[in-house]
This record gives C-alpha cells, structure tokens and sequence, in this order.
C-alpha cells in the first residue's frame, strides 16, 4: 500500500435499497466533493467501463457464452485505465458505487438465492481495482420485502419468453431460504482489510445523512450537500398491478402483456387505494422475518462489521 495510493471506497448497493438516492446525491455534488478531494464516479460510467467488464470476464469464467469476451488481461488493462481517467490527485478518496457489483436483481427471483453468480463477480470486481479498498458500504434488507421488490424488478426489464410466475420465484425463496451472512462474509473475503459498513435498509430513512456523511469522508459535511433534484420517477408497483399483469400474461401471451406493463402500473400506482405487492402469506412473511433478525444479529457480531443503527 502506497503511501500517495487513493483512499478507495466502494457501495455496493444492493438492488432495491435506496441505492439510487444515494447515487444522486453523490453525483448532485459531485463537483463539490471534489474540490475537498473526494471524487465521485459516476455509477453509469463505472457500470459501463467497469462492472460490466469484470462481469464478461466472470461469465467467460464460468462457461456462459457472451459475444463480447474480457480476457484476464484485458480486463486488467481495462481497469487500470479506468481508474486513471479519475485523474485523483495524491492521497485522494474515490468512491464507487454499482449494486450490480454481484450481479442482476433477476438472478435472485430466478434461483430464491441471492445473486447466484457473486462467488465469481464479486471476487473479480474486487481484485481489479488497482488500490486497496479501505471500505465498503452494503444495505441489507428484510427477505420478503427484497424478494418482492427484486419480482417488480424483474417484471420491468424481463422479455417474454423468460417471465415466469409469481409461484415459482416463492417456492424457490422458501426452499433455498437465503441469506445475508453469507453475502457479507464472501464480501469480507474479496475486500481483505477493508472495513464493511452495513445497515438495514429498514433504517434508512433515519440513518441516510450518518451513511453519506460516511461515505464522502471526514472532510464532508453531509447536512451541506444539496439534495437530489426532485423528479417524477415511475409509479411503483401494486399488489393490484402485478395481479393484473400475471392475468394479462395468462390471457394474452407474456410479450403482449409486458407491452402493457407500464399502463398497467399506471393504472394502479401504489398508494392509498392499492398496497403495496406482498406475495407472502402471513406465516412464510413471519418466517421470514424470523430469518432475517437471526442473520442480522450474526452479521453484526462479525469482525470487521461496522454495523450502522439508529
């Protein structure tokens, strides 16, 4: 470790917990930070001339056939340009920031695991970058809650002929019952003598200007950074919407019906006249809340955790 190396910061994400605010923050005041030496890269670029390399060379790794290749090597030139484009100055802090740091929300509904490919992406996103990661912040969030938002996810962005239904992503969470201290601790593995900080996503709102305060450094007054821009996103998904949607696919084909999910969510927007989509039963939702404090309780008592509460 170089003593003018870069102070390398990594947010891994994951999906579907509020990583996309905290990107916009980062990037709102990007040219804030860094005139105090803290430089954000933006997520779209570091998705598209990092993350995405380093998970083309995973897939080669593991048999998948993508036209385009990253060899080792190439990956490794690919890398060190990219972070020499930062143009960082001496002693500077980087962050990064890609919940697809350990692949696609998709693979999770698909597998009820989470992120089947992260023991070969997160190893490779790790061991490129050129400087030590001296820390890497992590969400986690309640299964139920994760595995019904990751589903929406998914309906959004899958083709027709690869929609499977709402059953078949249940009954593969509940068989595999998933788990998050296994995510962390291959974290921990793959970022050797970085410190993790974790927290719950539940804890966000509460928690969101210590995490960013975090995130930019000492130097940063995170109450002093301007805010997103607000902007109408798109209307999230409703038990009613998605219910809608599955019929639609049942009674017209999948590629008709996804050509009218965005009328459909628009038809029924989540709010006080349709709830949120819940997909478990009150018993496997208990179950699985169950499951998330026992695994919440073991990832805070591991070494090297900074595990963030309000």
């Amino acid at each position: 470790m170089a003593k003018d190396d870069p102070y390398v910061v990594v947010h891994g994400g994951v999906h579907k917990t509020a990583t996309s605010y905290v990107q916009s923050i980062l990037q709102r005041n990007a040219g804030r930070l860094k005139k105090s030496g803290v430089y954000y890269i933006h997520h779209r670029d570091t998705r598209k001339e990092y993350t995405y390399p380093c998970q083309l060379n995973g897939y080669e790794k593991l048999g998948l056939d993508y036209k385009r290749k990253y060899s080792d090597s190439e990956l490794k030139k690919q890398a060190k340009a990219f972070f020499k484009a930062v143009k960082a100055t001496k002693g500077a802090r980087i962050i990064l920031s890609d919940e697809n740091m350990p692949g696609h929300c998709g693979q999770c509904v698909r597998t009820g695991e989470l992120y089947q490919r992260r023991e070969t992406l997160i190893p490779i996103f790790a061991e490129n970058i050129p400087y030590p990661v001296r820390e890497v912040y992590l969400a986690i969030r309640d299964y139920g809650d994760f595995f019904a938002s990751a589903y929406i996810e998914f309906l959004r962005s899958a083709q027709g002929a690869h929609v499977f239904p709402e059953i078949q992503m249940k009954r593969a969470v509940l068989s595999n019952l998933p788990s998050w201290t296994g995510f962390v601790d291959l974290v921990r593995t793959a970022f050797p003598g970085a410190r993790l900080i974790i927290w719950r996503h539940e804890d966000f709102g509460t928690l969101s200007e210590q995490i960013i305060g975090k995130l930019c450094g000492p130097d940063i007054d995170s109450r002093e950074l301007t805010p997103p821009k607000r902007t109408r996103g798109r209307p999230s998904a409703s038990h009613r919407a998605v219910q809608v949607l599955q019929a639609e696919i049942a009674r017209i084909g999948a590629d008709a019906a996804l050509a009218r999910r965005v009328e459909i969510q628009e038809a029924y927007p989540r709010g006080p006249d349709w709830p949120g989509y819940d997909p478990w039963t009150a018993s496997e939702r208990a179950h699985l809340t169950q499951v998330y404090d026992r695994d919440v309780t073991a990832i805070r008592a591991m070494e090297g955790v900074d595990f963030i509460q309000p």
